[in-house]
């Protein structure tokens, strides 16, 4: 497919590095070719695999890349800012020969070397390695925001399906060019599709910055004028955080893809993108070239729409049966006329995952309509079970980013003694947010059962290179954060050491283990128990406190404020609070 844009267009630009140039298809080819001819001289085989080494160099990085199949080997792309453990790791796993990078990297035996090395003083000719279809291209590691990364092996065939049938009848020399503009990193499935798209018949130019800066971004957009914007959710919600204003009226579409992203967010990117067409993608790693798309409409806004380019989706049950339109199962994706993709050496994984029939499951829970609109409930690594009940952390992240001062949200579930787990969110919002209110907002929307118990704003999420929230990362954290909750602050009433004693007894807690800033959830309470603190706080402290007071006042001090507030029992008079234990609960 080089070869064919090369011979139609040699001096069009393919890739513009911004700031450092471009690359023509003439110059992509012929390199790409001479480093074919290095490797082989290097003794590289068919089938071996050679690692690509990513950084922000798109341009040396698709020269090594086609370089690497030129010969006949799999290409293993893995980014530089995994550093040289990571890429060691990966290199071992993928038992590869070499490493192409821009300087030689620990841990790597074999040859380590960069893309002008090994095309220096080579031909630029043909390497004369036959290629077909089945061949496997490339393995490539994914994420890992919810496990260890795995391989994911794909063919030529595969990899360039989603573009080989464009173009038909197109006039290479007088079709308009299309450019897509984006930030997305090498050695990811998204990006690697976008380089591969700049291969299609219809014309098109991928411009890409070195590095992601919002500012710098929107400027690119205001200047270059693209087509095409493609933007992963945290890129799109670190535009849309950007003060200055930039004309982006030359956009004529947003895509959208890697990560789910709220409808709240596709709205206003809609607004700062008037002229486009914003467009959700949603497909895996696994399960590509099969991909859903939906133009974002106000009568779907949650909906991520149906099949596309040839692709079917289904919902099925535990046993693998589909199921009917609005029941929820687990979602699978396929391609028709594609050779799906597999795990790298990991036969048990692969069978659990790329079934009969070229079904592949994606790990998500979804739904379709009578329509045939798809929607995305939550991922089933994600879902939060309280109770016996699933609750979805989507539903919480998109309602919680309908709120004026949150700008991202990320729900999860922690442990608890009774209920299994209970849903807790992060946000990162505005200095105004108020965690209670953000909460009680949600709440309204999603009713008590579906919504986060507790709102903790955050300064920042960690994140992998696409930006991805790493929840296991974030649980870890904020598990750390709320075992604080015994802190040893003075209370500062006598209503607050009357609370902490009263919750002690119901949860069965050490006093002492019970401060000021202690969570009620955290500490193990549910309805069930806030039903007898309401009690106990009726008959020992003679105030009228409705049980959902705990919901949306967690905290010792913020319930005990509560308690101060509430009328008396029976218009009688307030008993006086006895002084508590310090001993042991109970």
């Amino acid at each position: 497919m080089l070869a064919a844009r090369a011979q139609e267009r040699p001096e069009a630009t393919a890739i513009e590095l911004v700031g450092a140039g471009g690359l023509s298809y003439a110059a992509w080819n012929q390199r790409a070719r001479a480093v074919g001819h290095g490797l082989i001289a290097r003794g590289v085989q068919p089938g071996d695999r050679v690692v690509v080494q990513a950084s922000g160099d798109w341009i040396a990085f698709a020269i090594g890349y086609v370089g690497v199949q030129a010969a006949g080997a799999i290409a293993v792309p893995v980014l530089a800012s995994g550093g040289d453990e990571h890429i060691a790791r990966v290199h071992a796993e993928a038992g590869a020969v070499g490493v192409i990078a821009h300087a030689p990297v620990g841990g790597c035996p074999g040859w380590s070397q960069a893309v002008h090395e090994i095309e220096a003083g080579q031909p630029s000719g043909p390497t004369g390695v036959e290629v077909r279809g089945e061949d496997d291209a490339e393995i490539l590691f994914t994420s890992g925001t919810t496990g260890r990364p795995k391989g994911v092996v794909s063919t030529h065939d595969n990899l360039t399906h989603a573009v080989r049938e464009r173009g038909g009848g197109v006039s290479a020399p007088l079709a308009a060019v299309r450019s897509v503009l984006h930030a997305l990193p090498p050695a990811s499935n998204a990006g690697q599709s976008l380089m591969v798209q700049t291969l299609s018949a219809v014309p098109h130019t991928m411009i890409v910055p070195e590095k992601f800066d919002a500012e710098g971004f929107l400027d690119i957009a205001q200047e270059s004028r693209p087509d095409d914007v493609v933007l992963v959710p945290a890129h799109a919600l670190a535009l849309l955080r950007v003060k200055a204003r930039f004309d982006l009226s030359g956009v004529r579409q947003v895509r959208t893809t890697s990560a789910p992203i709220s409808a709240a967010t596709l709205a206003r990117l809609a607004e700062l993108f008037p002229e486009a067409s914003i467009v959700n993608m949603y497909t895996s790693t696994e399960s590509w070239p099969a991909r859903l798309r939906m133009r974002f409409d106000l009568d779907r806004p949650f909906s991520l729409g149906r099949a596309h380019g040839g692709s079917e989706v289904r919902i099925v049950d535990e046993a693998g049966e589909p199921v009917p339109a609005g029941v929820s199962g687990s979602v699978q994706l396929r391609a028709e006329g594609v050779r799906p993709r597999r795990y790298w050496n990991d036969t048990g994984a692969s069978t659990s995952v790329f079934g009969a029939g070229q079904w592949v499951s994606t790990g998500d829970i979804g739904r379709l309509d009578d329509a045939g609109y798809f929607y995305l409930e939550d991922r089933s690594a994600d879902t939060v079970n309280v109770g016996g009940r699933n609750v979805s952390t989507l539903a919480a992240q998109g309602v919680l980013e309908e709120h004026p001062d949150v700008e991202e949200a990320a729900a999860f579930g922690l442990p608890h003694p009774t209920l299994g787990e209970y849903l807790i969110a992060a946000v990162i919002g505005s200095d105004d947010l108020d965690s209670d209110q953000v909460r009680s907002f949600a709440a309204a929307r999603l009713g008590e059962a579906d919504a986060p118990k507790r709102v903790v704003r955050v300064e920042r999420f960690p994140r992998n290179v696409l930006g991805k929230v790493v929840k296991r990362e974030l649980i870890e954290s904020m598990s750390a954060l709320l075992a604080q909750h015994g802190d040893h602050d003075e209370m500062a009433s006598d209503t607050e050491r009357a609370v902490a004693a009263i919750w002690a007894r119901v949860l069965d807690v050490a006093p002492a283990m019970i401060g000021p800033g202690a969570e009620w959830v955290s500490l193990g309470g549910s309805s069930l128990e806030a039903a007898e603190v309401a009690l106990l706080v009726s008959d020992e402290l003679g105030r009228e406190v409705p049980e959902r007071a705990l919901n949306v006042n967690p905290t010792v001090r913020a319930f005990a404020a509560v308690v101060d507030g509430a009328p008396l029992v029976n218009d009688g008079e307030l008993r006086s609070i006895r002084r508590v234990s310090r001993g042991a609960a109970g």
